[in-house]
C-alpha cells in the first residue's frame, strides 16, 4: 500500500511545485492514528512558504474517494495519516498465501554485479569467534543482496605470501623436527597451537625425511626468529613446497568451518596471484605499481619505494615496497583493489573488522591516486566479540596463546544460536555473547524463541490432521474479515511490516532489523495463541485463524532463510 499512496501524494505534489519532493512515508506506531503517515505537508511548506497544517488541508482535500481509504486526517504539526479499508489492509495477506514463500520481493529496479569480500583473515590457524560474525554477516548480506535479484559474487582474499606465511612455514618446520625427535628451540614468534603439530604430522607423511635438519646442533645456535628463517631458506630450497602446503592445509581447515556455518565463498582469490604473470602480460602487481608510478605517486626513499598516501588525506606517507625489494601488505592491496575494480563489477563491498578503521583511508587515498571511483566501494566494519558465561568476561585465548575457535564455539552453542546472534547486533557495535543464554530454552533465548513459534505452527497443522479437521487456505483467506479484534489486526498489519524491514535493510546493508523484527513477530505470535481458541469448531473462524498462523510461519520461514537458521518443525 506504500507505493499506492506514493503514487496518490506525487499526482498531488505536482499540481504544487516542479520540484522533487523528499518526504517520508512510514508506518504508524499506532493504529489510532491509521496505518501510514505522511511529513509532506512540512517539506512542502518550508519550499512553498505556507503553514504545515494548512497545506496538509490542501492536499487533503484533492484526495478524492478511494476503494482502499476509508479516511485521511491531519495530526500534530501536519502530519497526513491515511486509514486503509479492512480489505486493503488484508491484501498483503492474501497475496502472501496465495504466492506462497515466493512473495517476499525487494525492490531493486536496477539489480547490479556485487562483490562481497568477507572473512578473509590469514591463513594461518583455525577461524576464531571474532572471524565468525563477519562470517555470519557476510554471509546474510549476501543473501538479502541476491533476493533483490542482484548478481552476488562471495570471495575471501587470501594471504597467501608474505612474513605470516614464512611463520607459519616455519612453525610447522619446527614442530616437524620434534616429531622425528630433534629437538629445536620453538620461538615466541611461531605459531603455538596443536593445529600446527597437526599439519606438520601430515607434512611428515607427505614429505618424509626431506625436511629433516642434518645439523641441529648449528641450528640451534640460533635463537633469533628471523635468522632462523633466514638459514630454512637457505638450507632446504624447497621450503617453499612446505610454506605452501601448511598454508593449503589451515585453508582446509577455513573452508570446513565455514561450510559447517553456513557460509559459502564461490571465489577463493590468493594474493599470490597479483604477482603471476601470464603469457607477455605483466602481473596485476605490476600493472598497478606503473599506473601509480606514472601519476607520480610513488617516490623512493631510504631505499625502499613509498606511496604518497599524504596527497590523498592520509596522516602520512606509507611504504608500497620495503629495502629488500619485497611489497608491503598495503601494496597487495592495493593491487588487489585496482583488480577488483577491472572485473566490471557495479558495488564492491568489503566487511573487515574493527582493527581495520585506520586503514580505510589509505585504500581510499590509493583508489583516487589510481583514478577509480570511491563511490562504489563501500567498506562495512564488524566489532569484536566478547564472550560471557554466568555474566563473566571469558578469556577469548587459551595458554598456548590461540584464540577460542569458531568451531568451539558452534559445539557449545549450535549453529543456529551462533548466528542468530552474531546478526541480532549492529555490526559497527561491539558483541557481548553470552553462552548461557544462547543455549536456554526459554522465551529469553530469541533465537530458540523464534523457531518454537514456526514448530508450534506446524504441530498445529498435525494437530489439524490428527483431528480430521479441514484447513482450507481459500476459505480461510475470503473469511479473513472474521478477524477482527485488536491482537489480530495488529499481527496482519506487523507481517505486512516485513516487506519494509527487508526494504530498509536492504538499502542501509544491515542485518539486525530483520533479528529485531522476527523477534517480535514470534512475540506477537506467543502471546495471541497462548490466548486464543486457535482450532475453532467454525470452519471459517478456523481457517481463517490458520490462514493467519500460515502467514506468521512463510514470514518467519523467510527471514531466517535469509540468515541461513534453520526452522525445525519439532522442538
Amino acid at each position: 500500500m506504500k507505493e499506492d499512496i506514493q503514487k496518490l501524494l506525487d499526482g498531488i505534489v505536482l499540481g504544487l511545485t516542479d520540484k522533487e519532493c523528499s518526504a517520508e512515508i512510514l508506518r504508524t506506531k499506532s493504529e489510532l492514528h491509521g496505518d501510514w503517515t505522511s511529513n509532506i505537508a512540512m517539506v512542502l511548506s518550508k519550499e512553498l512558504n505556507k503553514n504545515p497544517q494548512e497545506l496538509a488541508k490542501e492536499i487533503i482535500s484533492q484526495i478524492k474517494k478511494i476503494e482502499w481509504l476509508e479516511k485521511v486526517e491531519i495530526a500534530g504539526p501536519g502530519f497526513i495519516n491515511f486509514f486503509l479499508t479492512r480489505d486493503a489492509s488484508l491484501k498483503y495477506l492474501k497475496k502472501l498465501i496465495r504466492e506462497d514463500t515466493s512473495y517476499f520481493p525487494i525492490n531493486e529496479k536496477e539489480p547490479k554485479n556485487i562483490l562481497v569480500e568477507y572473512v578473509s583473515c590469514n591463513p594461518t590457524g583455525p577461524i576464531h569467534v571474532g572471524h565468525g560474525r563477519g562470517a555470519a554477516f557476510g554471509s546474510a548480506l549476501s543473501n538479502l543482496l541476491i533476493r533483490a535479484g542482484n548478481k552476488v559474487t562471495q570471495e575471501y582474499y587470501v594471504n597467501d605470501r608474505g612474513l605470516q606465511s614464512e611463520t607459519l612455514g616455519l612453525s610447522v618446520f619446527l614442530r616437524y623436527q620434534m616429531l622425528f625427535e630433534i629437538d629445536v628451540h620453538f620461538p615466541d614468534d611461531c605459531y603455538q597451537g596443536d593445529y600446527v603439530k597437526e599439519t606438520a604430522a601430515k607434512a611428515k607423511k607427505l614429505f618424509k625425511e626431506n625436511f629433516v635438519l642434518t645439523n641441529p646442533d648449528g641450528f640451534n645456535k640460533i635463537k633469533n626468529f628471523n635468522e632462523m628463517n633466514a638459514f630454512v631458506k637457505n638450507n632446504f630450497k624447497d621450503f617453499d613446497l612446505l610454506i605452501n602446503f601448511s598454508i593449503e592445509e589451515e585453508i582446509k581447515k577455513i573452508k570446513e568451518d565455514l561450510k559447517k556455518f553456513r557460509v559459502n565463498h564461490n571465489v577463493w582469490f590468493n594474493e599470490s596471484t597479483l604477482y603471476n604473470q601470464s603469457g607477455s602480460k605483466e602481473n596485476d602487481f605490476e600493472i598497478t605499481r606503473k599506473n601509480l608510478e606514472a601519476k607520480n605517486n610513488l617516490f623512493e626513499k631510504e631505499g625502499a619505494t613509498w606511496f604518497s598516501s599524504s596527497k590523498y588525506g592520509d596522516e602520512k606517507d606509507r611504504v608500497f615496497i620495503r629495502e629488500n625489494s619485497e611489497p608491503t601488505y598495503f601494496a597487495s592491496d592495493i593491487a588487489y583493489h585496482n583488480l577488483k575494480y577491472q572485473r566490471n563489477f557495479d558495488l564492491l563491498i568489503n566487511v573487515w573488522g574493527a582493527d581495520h578503521h585506520g586503514y580505510l583511508p589509505r585504500i581510499e587515498g590509493a583508489i583516487k591516486a589510481l583514478k577509480l571511483d570511491t563511490n562504489i566501494l563501500k567498506t562495512i566494519f564488524i566489532q569484536f566479540v566478547s564472550l560471557l558465561k554466568k555474566g563473566k568476561l571469558v578469556s577469548m585465548s587459551t595458554r598456548a596463546g590461540e584464540f577460542i575457535t569458531l568451531s568451539s564455539l558452534i559445539d557449545e552453542v549450535g549453529i543456529d544460536a551462533a548466528r542468530f546472534f552474531f546478526l541480532a547486533r549492529k555490526g559497527d557495535q561491539s558483541l557481548d555473547f553470552d553462552l548461557d543464554l544462547a543455549t536456554a530454552e526459554n522465551k529469553n533465548n530469541p533465537v530458540y524463541y523464534i523457531q518454537y513459534a514456526y514448530a508450534r505452527i506446524c504441530s498445529l497443522e498435525k494437530e489439524l490432521v490428527k483431528r480430521g479437521m479441514s484447513f482450507d487456505i481459500e476459505e480461510g483467506i475470503e473469511n479473513l474479515s472474521k478477524l477482527n479484534d485488536s491482537q489480530e489486526s495488529e499481527i496482519i498489519s506487523f507481517i505486512e511490516s516485513y516487506q519494509d524491514v527487508l526494504e530498509q535493510s536492504y538499502r542501509d546493508l544491515e542485518i539486525h532489523p530483520i533479528c529485531f523484527y522476527l523477534r517480535d513477530l514470534a512475540s506477537k505470535f506467543h502471546t495471541y495463541y497462548n490466548s486464543e481458541v486457535i482450532i475453532d469448531e467454525d470452519s471459517k473462524t478456523r481457517n481463517a485463524k490458520y490462514v493467519l498462523l500460515l502467514g506468521i510461519k512463510r514470514t518467519i520461514k523467510n527471514g531466517f532463510d535469509l540468515l541461513s537458521i534453520s526452522t525445525p518443525e519439532k522442538m
